[in-house]
């Protein structure tokens, strides 16, 4: 008996050092706790984050001190409607905040803002950028990347969550690449696995920015805007008129997030953004956004052909950069913008 448990505990000894070794790296930063702090000095490669886990959890761990009230909702295409810019159209003293997610849903939307109203957070001020293809996202909870946290859904299970991540942590390249990155760095960054996409972040709102990107885009765009970026990016335009998206359970959504902003008295603005290859919003769907939020709360900039078709507007092929974001939430509350600078016209 003895021999035949010595035996069993040999052959599970692989499993436990498994195990063990994904506890104590914490690969994806979803097993210890969060500590206001996801890159460490110097990282140039990372495993690729869930970005809405990481906003529930900074959330919870600032917001003791910082008693936000005023919540940026979105995509990973909210992240740079830099709160710097956003301050100048808040009241004074309004504690403002990035609550987005990557590849954000409407219903990723309505449950954060459940969730905060079981905190009992009061939402003062909300933008939300609500691109085109969130009317149909429908919530990617089977992949790590992108899966609700389990406090804002009663989709996903504490148990689901963690076993999607065990499973994928347990990818042999994967676990190759955390015993030894050097050799392993460019199969995780070819398999989708990790990224070189590392942002400098203020922790404390949850924001990330392209520091390098924005400097070179304002004072030498020609240094970033090069023939090889325009090649990498350039794609077809999309052919007009767009397919309506909006269904009636997606309009209840809507009606259901405008009426939680009414019960809190928010002062809210939708911006519906550009985006490189021109998907401008249906003018079926406009008007029921409209209808849901007021005619004045949405913002309509997704039929601005200029934006839509010149990529000297995008770091990459979709997300707008920061001043131009600016300039968009300027219009949004009726301050009005000169043209960018460096754009080719």
């Amino acid at each position: 008996m003895k021999r035949f448990v010595l035996l069993s505990l040999l052959a599970l000894l692989p499993v436990f050092l498994l195990v063990a070794f994904y506890l104590i790296r914490d690969p994806f930063h979803v097993v210890k706790p969060y500590q206001g702090k996801i890159y460490e000095d110097g990282d140039t490669v990372s495993l690729t984050v869930n970005w809405g886990h990481v906003s529930v959890e900074s959330f919870k761990y600032f917001n003791p001190q910082g008693h936000f009230d005023s919540f940026i909702f979105g995509s990973s295409l909210s992240g740079y409607y830099l709160i710097n810019d956003w301050r100048k159209h808040l009241p004074d003293g309004a504690r403002p905040f990035h609550f987005n997610a990557s590849r954000e849903t409407l219903f990723g939307i309505l449950n954060k803002l459940h969730y905060l109203q079981s905190q009992g957070v009061t939402i003062n001020n909300a933008l939300i950028v609500m691109e085109d293809e969130m009317l149909m996202r429908r919530p990617l909870d089977e992949d790590v990347i992108f899966v609700q946290h389990p406090e804002t859904t009663t989709d996903v299970s504490w148990w689901k969550f963690h076993q999607l991540y065990f499973n994928a942590y347990r990818h042999p390249e994967l676990v190759a690449y955390l015993l030894c990155p050097g050799p392993m760095t460019k199969t995780v960054l070819d398999k989708g696995f990790a990224t070189t996409d590392i942002t400098v972040r203020d922790e404390f709102i949850n924001e990330g920015r392209y520091v390098l990107a924005d400097s070179l885009i304002a004072h030498d765009p020609e240094k970033f805007f090069t023939p090889e970026h325009i090649a990498r990016y350039s794609l077809p335009l999309k052919e007009m008129p767009c397919q309506p998206k909006i269904t009636p359970f997606v309009e209840q959504m809507l009606n259901d997030i405008a009426l939680i902003f009414k019960k809190m008295g928010t002062d809210y603005h939708i911006i519906i953004p550009p985006h490189y290859g021109y998907e401008a919003i249906d003018g079926t769907d406009l008007y029921k956004m409209e209808l849901a939020f007021g005619q004045q709360r949405v913002h309509d900039f997704s039929h601005d052909a200029e934006m839509g078709t010149d990529l000297h507007y995008y770091y990459d092929d979709g997300h707008l950069v920061s001043q131009q974001c600016a300039r968009l939430m300027d219009s949004a509350y009726h301050i009005v913008t000169l043209p960018s600078p460096y754009l080719k016209h």
